[in-house]
């Protein structure tokens, strides 16, 4: 006999949280970022072929006080693997604030019931000159 270990319903509370990691960007909002983030996350990416992230601060948070909402922000959502208390997600993101597309791969973990992303891994592909 085999038993689902994760229910549909996870899945979605998971692109969920994801969706609203996107409208944050979207509309500019640090705010929702910090509910969507555990406090102790960790996130390191490359930009223009060097490392970025680590320490203490949110890199997409500071992505938003730099350049502002992401209005015309795409994102594609795969959850690529989970269990009761972990997923493993990759965004797929087309015209941020800057006009770059990115993808990001996240890990979440469910903490008292809820889903946090603690640490976000991520490449920024080349900005399309004006």
């Amino acid at each position: 006999m085999s038993q689902r270990m994760v229910s549909t319903a996870e899945y979605k509370a998971v692109a969920g949280v994801v969706a609203e990691y996107i409208e944050a960007l979207r509309i500019g909002s640090v705010e929702m970022l910090d509910g969507l983030f555990h406090a102790n996350a960790v996130t390191y990416g490359t930009v223009d072929g060097g490392l970025v992230g680590g320490g203490t601060t949110n890199p997409a948070a500071d992505f938003i006080r730099n350049y502002g909402k992401s209005p015309d922000i795409e994102a594609h959502i795969d959850v690529l693997d989970m269990t009761p208390t972990t997923a493993v997600v990759r965004v797929l993101i087309a015209k941020d604030a800057v006009g770059s597309d990115c993808t990001d791969t996240l890990l979440l973990i469910k903490l008292d019931g809820r889903w946090k992303v603690i640490a976000k891994v991520f490449h920024q592909f080349d900005v399309p000159s004006s």
